[in-house]
């Protein structure tokens, strides 16, 4: 009941947010009124009352009225002291304009910056315009467990129950914060017992990731071995800590055409469909600690009774591993985007000495998959994500998978 709850306040809130988006559509195709005087027209737009087409016409009057003040722009030695007064910014990027040191040096590192890792084919790519963006967001995520133990005699199977946050998030150009709330802890008043964060960064050449999870405890037990007739058995289980980190960069070799920032963060438009092979490197490292002796008697004895400790398994290892994969946007009907990336990886992993086969050298395999929908519409944005996580251990005696499974939901403005 919590985590529906949980989703149902996340969907209140996205809905009241989205609710605005026809109201800008409404702004653009209704008759405007018109403000023939430069004094601003007092008698229509200024009340909160106003109809909200008229309220916008009146904002919009009064910044064009402050935008209309003349300034002096005599392109001297403090033009650009004058520009900042006057809130005209076009002025950094332009080497014509002379300005001081530290200003030129920082213009002239942007305008390499953005030649070289942010260069688009516009007729497939194109930038907004707008620097700052706001979004409401609603994430869920959960992590599964499963595989074959102990001399790949017994199958287990657990996942852990779903993690609801939402939380704003703030951008100016390529800078921005989130503040997440946990939804389980505000309605049900449970202990925090997940934690998540990722920070990423995407040019048009290469993107980077680093995330960071925790789990622990509280998890489902799905199948235990031949307990239950091997049926489903949706036993609550406390016994597992996993922690997950790591951080992956990669290149886009069709950088011209495709956008990831289209998909997933909303600073690009993809204005026709296009596609890329991605490659590049990841370090993970994963730490699933379980123990069984929590569990109660009539589920211990289904336990391989030939372990030597049949109750504590391991998997501490990091994997060092080349990825190659492919992405492609696809622009199905205007102002939609459906995206997909899949990048398997293969490397060399190594376990510590603490993990179920101690030190030890062995071969890698990850994968990461996304899933993107958006949709935009005049300043405003809707995005769907899914992303799947997973990371496979394969030794002599035993063959463990932990994935995560993450969906987040954001409405957001740029202005």
């Amino acid at each position: 009941m919590r985590f529906w709850a949980a989703i149902l306040f996340s969907l209140i809130v996205l809905t009241a947010f989205a609710k605005l988006a026809p109201n800008d559509v409404l702004a653009a195709q209704s008759p405007t009124p018109q403000y023939v005087d430069s004094v601003v027209d007092l008698s229509r737009g200024s009340s909160p009352f106003d109809p909200i087409d008229e309220r916008k016409v009146f904002l919009k009057h009064v910044r064009d009225s402050i935008d209309a003040i003349p300034w002096d722009t005599t392109r001297d030695d403090h033009y650009w002291e004058r520009a900042i007064t006057n809130g005209e910014w076009s002025f950094f990027t332009d080497h014509t304009v002379k300005k001081p040191f530290l200003l030129d040096l920082a213009s002239k590192a942007y305008n390499f910056y953005s030649k070289a890792f942010n260069n688009y084919d516009t007729t497939y790519v194109v930038g907004v315009k707008e620097d700052f963006r706001i979004m409401l967001i609603n994430n869920d995520w959960l992590d599964g467990y499963g595989g074959m133990i102990a001399d790949n005699d017994m199958k287990v199977f657990m996942h852990s129950g779903v993690s609801s946050s939402a939380g704003l998030h703030f951008s100016y150009m390529g800078i921005g914060y989130t503040y997440m709330f946990d939804l389980d802890n505000v309605f049900g008043g449970d202990p925090t017992r997940h934690m998540k964060w990722d920070l990423s960064f995407a040019t048009s050449r290469f993107s980077f990731e680093a995330y960071r999870s925790r789990n622990t405890g509280d998890v489902t037990i799905g199948r235990f071995g031949d307990y239950n007739n091997k049926r489903y058995a949706n036993k609550k289980f406390n016994g597992l800590t996993r922690v997950s980190s790591g951080y992956d960069i990669y290149y886009f070799f069709n950088h011209r055409k495709y956008s990831q920032a289209a998909a997933y963060s909303y600073s690009k438009i993809q204005k026709r469909s296009a596609g890329s092979f991605i490659a590049g490197f990841l370090v993970a490292t994963q730490d699933v600690d379980i123990d069984f002796t929590t569990l109660p008697d009539d589920m211990k004895e289904y336990l391989p009774s030939h372990e030597d400790n049949k109750y504590q398994y391991r998997y501490h290892y990091r994997s060092y591993s080349f990825m190659l994969g492919y992405a492609y946007n696809w622009v199905f009907h205007r102002n939609w985007l459906f995206n997909i990336t899949m990048a398997p990886s293969l490397g060399w992993r190594h376990s510590f000495v603490n993990s179920v086969d101690g030190k030890r050298n062995m071969f890698a395999l990850d994968l990461r998959g996304r899933l993107g929908l958006v949709y935009n519409i005049g300043h405003f944005f809707y995005g769907l994500q899914l992303l799947v996580d997973g990371h496979f251990y394969h030794s002599k005696d035993h063959n463990f998978i932990n994935s995560l499974q993450d969906m987040t939901l954001s409405v957001g403005v740029r202005f």
